[in-house]
């Protein structure tokens, strides 16, 4: 199998297994009995919009969306929620009480529209969508919403993290609403790394193809790292939710590789 086949099957396979697990995960939140289902629902969304997404990457992938133009209009990509349903599943979790106001309808206003774009297109349209340089909702100004809206929604995020695992500490309080902070603190670090490169990759192609004509998905691999760097968000987003699902105590696991470093070189504890 050549360089290209190989990566194309490991996207493949990879960009699955995140669809796989979050669907899995999504599934046992949505079912669980909990106190506040409120912040069940909130991170069920968000695991499902990480799936739908990728599975707009999928349909590309295997050419399905070349062979069935028609198809590209399907409610499948979701970029514009990913960030706002990020914000809502953590801060539900860490607030269970905290009530909507009418202000809040402000952060629905990108996620609905994008939604809206593709059905109204699915169905008063032959379903043909083409990327377009202006678009909000399927183009360049699209994904530099997305990168935009992701950023500022994930620093909130993390404000509301740090505030949170203060308080608790400061009045000693530990268990599972301690161990589900840091969860989602541990979450929010990796996926900033994890996100700092799809966001790279995205500015790339972006710059050479506008800048400078050139079309980077010609070279060889480069379109398969868009779909693997995808996939490690969606991924990742779904090995938190299985680590949510568990009870304390927490592992930190920058002291637990930090450790085994320690006695591979042979240190003392």
């Amino acid at each position: 199998m050549n360089f290209t086949g190989t990566l194309t099957t490991l996207s493949f396979f990879v960009l699955c297994a995140a669809i796989a697990l979050n669907g899995v995960v999504a599934f046992v939140f949505l079912l669980r009995k909990n106190g506040d289902k409120r912040s069940d629902l909130a991170f069920t969304g968000l695991l499902l919009v990480y799936s739908l997404t990728a599975l707009h990457h999928v349909f590309i992938l295997k050419g399905i969306f070349e062979a069935k133009p028609h198809l590209t209009s399907l409610p499948l990509y979701f970029t514009l929620s990913l960030g706002v349903l990020l914000f809502l599943a953590v801060k539900l979790r860490l607030f269970p009480t905290y009530k909507f106001e009418g202000s809040d309808i402000k952060h629905a206003i990108l996620p609905v529209g994008q939604f809206v774009y593709f059905v109204g297109a699915f169905i008063w349209t032959d379903g043909l969508l083409v990327r377009r340089f202006y678009s909000p909702f399927y183009g360049g100004l699209e994904m530099a919403l997305y990168i935009f809206t992701f950023y500022s929604y994930q620093f909130a995020a993390y404000r509301y993290i740090r505030f949170k695992v203060s308080a608790l500490r400061k009045k000693k309080e530990g268990g599972q609403p301690l161990y589900e902070a840091l969860v989602l603190r541990r979450m929010l670090r990796v996926m900033l790394l994890l996100f700092w490169v799809n966001s790279a990759y995205i500015v790339t192609d972006f710059v050479m193809y506008e800048l400078l004509r050139l079309n980077m998905h010609d070279f060889r691999g480069f379109t398969r790292f868009g779909d693997v760097s995808f996939a490690a968000m969606a991924g990742w987003i779904g090995l938190s939710g299985v680590q949510l699902l568990m009870k304390p105590p927490y592992m930190n696991l920058s002291h637990w590789v930090l450790h085994g470093f320690k006695r591979m070189l042979g240190g003392k504890d």
